[in-house]
């Protein structure tokens, strides 16, 4: 039988004015990015060239859309479709085709959007961080600056009385290819820091709970399928601390072993109580050594909290996940090279390491913007492995040249060893070694078309 997603969907509710007064119903596609040239792994764009030995984590699912299509099941969504598959799916005739999409993906998408316009859809929707960009949003008719279920069941003449969470597993894969599901959690949307290179102080400024109902449901779907760990991506968990706790009491009760995404400073306030609750990892910003920067860019922590933290994390085998910003307007070549030998010594599992890019809409635009100048006029460079400004002290190619040095640098020879013994020190102590040899079986749940979504019951 189809998948749900895979049915031409036809909305029938009130008339949507935007999509014409006389019409009672709409079909509406959301899709994102096409994959060519091949699907996204952020742990391959976190590492050095070619390096084969690393963590595998290809984007697979879009978390938005499947969002937007368990609140909403009248939609129809195609996750990373091939171009050839997207003009194929155009051909059925659609009232209007919307797009979630990055920034960096902006040309990619502008080229399908002229496709579908080719096609005769009569509208074209922007979503997701991409729709922020002030100078694209012309090119649609319709564009959703933030969480959308609510606009867009509104657009549907329908709604949400709650947010519902939907299944998402993704398939992740050890160094040497050994594959196991990892459940994908949000706990809450939207950060009240306001960080100045983030665009989620304009995307979702005011953090909003999902339901604990809706979590516990997506729990359990993840404890009855074999899936062991989740992964927690809110942009900063226990920013809502009654809510975390609730949320993490009941991880424990299903034995779900979980990673999570949040705040240094939130993470040494709770560690011992994280860790005895079934956390195993944690992934937070270092950003920078330097507290005139981390003052400069709101980042109102410590500059020697991060490094407690990795040293917490190690101690206990723990996963550490750190996130570094490399090229601040006031740093010279020489010093980000000394700062990139003290965060490969934090010895990290995973280091992403990026240049420092102005987004729109933040704090940072404006500040570089003035100051300095943007350089570069293609979305497509603005993803954060490439200078786009004018740096006062580092020519262009400069930073790139770090980029590289700093992921050989916290991907040295010792990497593999280190990381391997702490992964089976860690799963030995846990006494759950022998669950990993079941988990490609259980790993098949996260193809897209095995996934399914819960019945609207």
């Amino acid at each position: 039988m189809a998948q749900p997603d895979t049915v031409r969907a036809t909305i029938e509710s009130a008339p949507i004015p935007h999509l014409g007064a006389k019409k009672t119903s709409a079909k509406i596609l959301l899709t994102t990015v096409s994959r060519e040239p091949g699907l996204y792994d952020y742990y391959r764009e976190n590492a050095p060239e070619n390096f084969r030995w690393r963590f595998r984590m290809p984007r697979r699912i879009s978390f938005g859309l499947r969002f937007l299509r368990q609140n909403l099941p009248e939609l129809r969504i195609l996750e990373y479709p091939t171009r050839a598959e997207f003009s194929r799916v155009l051909e059925e005739g659609w009232d209007a085709v919307g797009f979630s999409f990055y920034l960096e993906e902006t040309p990619r998408i502008l080229q399908m959007a002229e496709d579908a316009r080719r096609a005769g859809v009569r509208q074209l929707w922007a979503g997701n961080y991409g729709a922020l960009t002030p100078a694209v949003q012309t090119d649609f008719d319709k564009v959703f600056t933030s969480y959308a279920e609510e606009d867009v069941a509104q657009l549907l003449g329908k709604r949400i009385e709650f947010i519902r969470h939907p299944p998402l597993v993704s398939e992740f894969r050890l160094p040497g290819g050994w594959p196991f599901p990892v459940g994908i959690l949000f706990t809450a949307r939207g950060c009240s820091f306001q960080c100045t290179f983030c665009q989620t102080t304009a995307f979702a400024p005011r953090p909003r709970a999902i339901p604990l109902e809706a979590i516990e449901r997506a729990i359990q779907f993840y404890a009855s399928h074999g899936v062991q760990y989740v992964l927690i991506l809110d942009e900063n968990f226990g920013n809502l601390p009654q809510h975390a706790e609730a949320v993490i009491e009941l991880l424990a009760r299903y034995r779900i072993r979980w990673l999570v995404q949040s705040r240094v400073d939130l993470f040494l306030r709770n560690f011992d109580r994280w860790m005895e609750l079934g956390m195993e990892g944690a992934l937070f910003g270092i950003e920078s050594f330097h507290q005139d920067v981390l003052k400069q860019i709101r980042k109102n922590e410590k500059v020697d909290a991060s490094r407690e933290l990795a040293e917490r994390l190690n101690r206990c085998g723990l996963y550490a996940h750190g996130y570094y910003i490399i090229g601040f307007p006031t740093e010279t070549p020489e010093a980000i090279r000394e700062d990139l030998r003290t965060l490969a010594s934090m010895r990290l599992d995973v280091t992403q390491i990026t240049i420092v890019t102005p987004h729109p809409r933040t704090a940072m635009w404006s500040e570089v913007e003035t100051a300095h100048g943007i350089a570069q006029n293609d979305w497509g460079q603005f993803d954060t492995k490439h200078l786009v400004w004018n740096h006062p002290h580092c020519a262009p190619g400069v930073l790139e040249s770090l980029l590289k040095e700093g992921f050989e640098l916290c991907y040295g020879a010792d990497w593999m060893p280190r990381v391997v013994r702490k992964f089976t020190s860690r799963r030995w102590v846990k006494r759950d070694l022998l669950g990993l040899l079941s988990s490609p079986v259980a790993a098949r749940l996260a193809e897209p078309r095995r996934l399914p979504y819960f019945p609207d019951n």
